[in-house]
């Protein structure tokens, strides 16, 4: 008997070993949104480093490999305005007084950037996602930027790399006359939930982007493999200074390099 248990403990083990090694050789792929099709979406392309001027045009994008998708929500009440997305940018400066308001939103910070629209990206590539948007206790709505598998189909979502905007940095630093700098002991955080294809709640999962004194300012790892496998996430900025209407600091940061497992 106790050599027949030990040979069904063995074999179970082997079957855990297998499914583990199984996991690990998924396909992965890394969405860099470098290349002519990406470039052509970009604020660049558009000329312009406003966000709400590009989604007037209408704005989504794709990527075919994965179906990752994604597309702007735009209240249109008082002209294009952009509440909620995920828009390519190469737009990148280590000015953050020059690019520092909301008419630079699309400006990713680069300490060592050398032209406005290239090598911002992560290692040094030009292409990256601004994400614009939040929802909390006093929002208008949920205006969380998101992103989707177009054919519906699980993955998970293994991580990415995430770095401030200069919008953010120079409001967060300095303050403006609709928002105080942060002050000790505030903390601006982003954050990430998932979502299964019968849209459940799969987990949320979270990083520190800024606190007094102690900012994001390079493209620095995102770990989203706790989402386990989604059809969709939704993300999140919260907390800093803020009135009856919520955060007064800008609603903003960058994402580049998405790695996907399928």
């Amino acid at each position: 008997m106790k050599h027949f248990l030990r040979s069904i403990f063995c074999v179970a083990l082997l079957a855990l070993a297998a499914c583990s090694e199984k996991e690990d050789d998924r396909p992965r792929h890394l969405l860099t949104f470098e290349g002519a099709e990406w470039t052509a979406l970009s604020a660049s392309t558009y000329g312009e480093p406003y966000s709400s001027v590009v989604v007037a045009e209408g704005y989504a994008w794709r990527d075919e490999k994965s179906s990752l998708s994604s597309r702007a929500l735009v209240d249109y009440t008082y002209g294009a305005y952009i509440r909620g997305g995920m828009l390519v940018s190469s737009y990148n400066s280590g000015d953050i007084a020059t690019y520092g308001d909301y008419s630079k939103d699309l400006y990713v910070y680069n300490a060592t950037s050398t032209s406005p629209t290239q090598g911002g990206g992560a290692d040094g590539s030009d292409n990256f996602l601004i994400v614009v948007g939040n929802y909390d206790d006093h929002s208008n709505g949920d205006e969380r930027a998101e992103m989707f598998f177009a054919d519906g189909r699980e993955r998970k979502v293994v991580g990415c790399v995430v770095n401030s905007t200069t919008y953010f940095l120079n409001i967060a630093q300095n303050g403006n006359p609709f928002s105080a700098p942060l002050a000790e002991g505030d903390v601006v955080e982003i954050f990430a939930t998932g979502y299964d294809s019968t849209g459940a709640e799969t987990a949320t999962t979270s990083m520190v982007l800024a606190r007094k004194g102690s900012y994001i300012t390079e493209w620095t790892e995102w770990d989203l493999s706790a989402l386990g496998r989604v059809a969709k996430v939704r993300f999140n900025i919260k907390g800093g200074p803020a009135t009856e209407w919520g955060m007064t600091t800008p609603k903003y940061f960058a994402i580049d390099n998405i790695e996907i497992e399928e």
